[in-house]
């Protein structure tokens, strides 16, 4: 038996926005996948893997193809959505929308120890299975006082830097991991690690002088309905 890396051998397009399923009808997906679902078919002629994920918060879906084949299938998606507003989106604009969305990034909003509890992301834990890889780990630091949370802010005006410092006061109470200007909100939207004070969260930091107001995430259509469209 020979194991075999085809990573490098591999690409992905990523295809979302309001109108996302609408060009992949006209690229022959006419069965799309369900959401967080997948399937191997043909797009615009090529073989794809299709993902229906959604980092942007958007309806989304990802194609995974032959690497040999990505200039093609772009291409040949550009063709297909001229009409429709088609546009390519960078980085810029992925990490805005995933903020807006309060979608983590694995060691950028996270750290060495950070836990479910500490992220606000119990939801995604189910602790009455029978057993998971990292369940002894969470149920021992579950007992540990909590003293920090991964959390949301928000202010008017620009977005202040990621890394900037949160005060209580004249207290010392945490720092942002993400930050931008979020233009469908009009507002800066940021999530960042805050201490607990008196075994309590803080409802308002400063940032650089600015007031900062903690919040739930998502900031943006909490209910999903986009991403589920």
């Amino acid at each position: 038996m020979r194991i075999l890396n085809q990573t490098m051998s591999l690409s992905a397009i990523n295809v979302t926005g309001p109108r996302a399923k609408e060009l992949l009808a006209r690229a022959g997906l006419v069965d799309p996948p369900a959401y967080l679902h997948h399937q191997h078919t043909t797009v615009a002629g090529i073989a794809c893997r299709v993902f229906r994920l959604s980092f942007t918060g958007e309806l989304s879906y990802e194609l995974h193809h032959a690497a040999a084949d990505s200039v093609t299938l772009w291409r040949r998606l550009l063709e297909f959505g001229a009409d429709l507003g088609i546009r390519p989106h960078g980085l810029e604009a992925l990490l805005k929308l995933r903020l807006e969305k309060g979608h983590l990034i694995v060691g950028q909003d996270t750290d060495f120890d950070s836990t479910p509890r500490r992220l606000n992301h119990e939801w995604a834990v189910k602790l009455d299975k029978t057993d998971f890889v990292g369940k002894q780990a969470v149920l021992r630091t579950n007992k540990i006082p909590l003293n920090r949370q991964l959390v949301g802010f928000e202010m008017e005006g620009d977005a202040p830097a990621e890394g900037a410092v949160l005060w209580h006061g004249d207290e010392y109470a945490g720092y942002l991991t993400s930050s931008t200007w979020s233009p469908v909100l009009g507002k800066s939207v940021m999530l960042g690690w805050l201490n607990l004070f008196d075994g309590a969260l803080p409802d308002e930091v400063t940032i650089n002088g600015r007031f900062a107001r903690r919040v739930p995430t998502p900031f943006y259509d909490p209910e999903g309905t986009r991403a589920r469209a």
